[in-house]
């Protein structure tokens, strides 16, 4: 199987599956911050980097299976501007739209701030699940999760899944 994981941070789906036991004959990352770059190679060093989102369907990688992606949230956190999917961070989850149309993986994982439900951005929430269901070939579910069922934190995020219909 093979994972792209995007806006992948440090790896922290890459983790998860692993230790959920899923094994990767490879890791695709896309992450623009040198740190976090250079933390997922320390952590997961065979995997390859593959640039930035802006740029992933223009790699030739083989098809992930899976992909997954925690898009920035800054602009529809309860502390940002509010901006939604009108802000340049939270804005970016289009690449990953189009990512999941070009490579057409068995699954994907979206992960974000439960403000994503907010009243005032129920319209980009919408927005963002049309725009996967209209690729055509996902079922789609979602749930509000508390990260204290599984981490030492209390912090509600939205998790998304499409699956091959």
């Amino acid at each position: 199987m093979n994972l792209l994981e995007l806006f992948s941070g440090i790896g922290g789906f890459s983790l998860g599956l692993h230790q959920a036991g899923f094994t990767f004959d490879k890791v695709y990352f896309s992450e623009i911050d040198r740190h976090a770059i250079a933390n997922f190679k320390h952590n997961f060093p065979n995997a390859q980097h593959v640039g930035s989102v802006c740029d992933i369907t223009g790699t030739s990688i083989e098809r992930p299976d899976i992909i997954t992606f925690g898009s920035p949230c800054q602009n529809f956190s309860a502390a940002g501007n509010g901006l939604g999917l009108q802000g340049a961070e939270s804005s970016l989850i289009r690449y990953a739209i189009k990512a999941i149309d070009y490579f057409r993986p068995d699954i994907f994982i979206w992960e974000n701030v439960k403000g994503v439900l907010f009243e005032r951005h129920c319209r980009d929430f919408w927005a963002i699940v049309k725009a996967l269901a209209d690729i055509g070939v996902y079922q789609i579910e979602w749930q509000l999760l508390n990260t204290s069922w599984v981490l030492p934190q209390n912090r509600e995020r939205i998790y998304l899944v499409g699956r091959l219909a």
